[in-house]
């Protein structure tokens, strides 16, 4: 352990420890994403402050190994670079806390059933409100209804539909095999699937596709959902796909301020479809500025409202 005594050691362990940092970083990416606002200010700060150290320890180590004479510049590098590695992860830490997602818990709480047509089409419709509604303590399962074979790897959509409803914490998903551009053909089997989900899980709300898009599937899905619920005491939502038409006009916000980038993340987990322009992360951003401009706050998502019931 004789290697302690060298003066450069202790510019070697904060280097050491930056680089832990930035490790553990990249590897809890996701999660601090989902917990996190203002994202790239957060990741801007952490990568910021641990490049400066590694900076500042990696000259100081460098000038103690050659041998250089001790000046007043290098005793205050010495004291930047040691004491600089505790301030900045202490500020780093501090602002992780602060910029952490807080949603009130809502008492009234109860079940949301969110029902797409494909893999992807939850996330990139609903995705910030379906992460808001879990954290305000709502159980939320998502019920997808093809693996999307004909506009991407079927295999691969499977894996990213259940690897986007982990990241948003759905309380389950389930991924049936109705065939993809087809759903017309099916669509008494599609009702029943989605009564038999509504049966078990009697949800007090329900997410589905909007009767005013192009998208042929999406049409099905929407009026099976509304054939499933037909005798239902539950509230149904309508949300908006990259196909919607200009009579799509929603009539209920939800606030999604600080779930900007969870969605923006839920919906690059769909790796299969980067190609695809409603990947754009300004795109994205700009629909829920949009939508929000609307509902006169920074963000939201907008939806069609078919029935609202209330708990009261």
């Amino acid at each position: 352990m004789g290697f302690l005594r060298f003066p450069w050691f202790e510019h070697l362990s904060s280097i050491l420890i930056s680089i832990i940092v930035l490790f553990y970083i990249f590897r809890r990416r996701s999660e601090i994403i989902r917990s996190t606002q203002n994202v790239s200010r957060v990741f801007g700060l952490i990568i910021g402050v641990t490049l400066v150290i590694l900076l500042l320890n990696g000259i100081r180590m460098i000038q103690e190994i050659l041998g250089s004479s001790q000046s007043l510049f290098s005793t205050s590098l010495d004291l930047f670079a040691i004491y600089g590695n505790l301030i900045g992860q202490t500020l780093i830490l501090l602002y992780l806390l602060t910029s952490k997602i807080v949603v009130e818990k809502n008492p009234g709480a109860g079940k949301v059933l969110v029902i797409g047509a494909h893999p992807d089409d939850i996330e990139i419709a609903a995705g910030a409100s379906i992460a808001k509604l879990h954290d305000a303590g709502f159980q939320v399962r998502a019920l997808v209804l093809s693996h999307g074979e004909l506009g991407g790897n079927a295999d691969s959509r499977l894996t990213e539909a259940e690897i986007g409803a982990q990241f948003l914490e759905l309380d389950g998903v389930q991924v049936m095999d109705f065939h993809d551009t087809q759903m017309q053909s099916q669509a008494f089997e599609i009702v029943n699937a989605i009564e038999r989900n509504i049966r078990e899980f009697e949800p007090d709300m329900i997410f589905t596709h909007s009767k005013h898009d192009l998208h042929q599937d999406h049409q099905t899905v929407h009026e099976s959902t509304l054939r499933a619920a037909r005798d239902r005491r539950t509230t149904i939502l309508c949300y908006e796909s990259p196909s919607v038409t200009e009579e799509f006009v929603p009539a209920y916000y939800i606030d999604v301020c600080g779930y900007v980038d969870v969605k923006i993340e839920a919906i690059h987990k769909h790796w299969d479809q980067h190609r695809k322009p409603y990947m754009n992360p300004d795109l994205i951003r700009s629909k829920l500025n949009f939508r929000g401009n609307q509902a006169k706050i920074d963000y939201a998502e907008g939806f069609e409202v078919v029935r609202m019931v209330s708990k009261i």
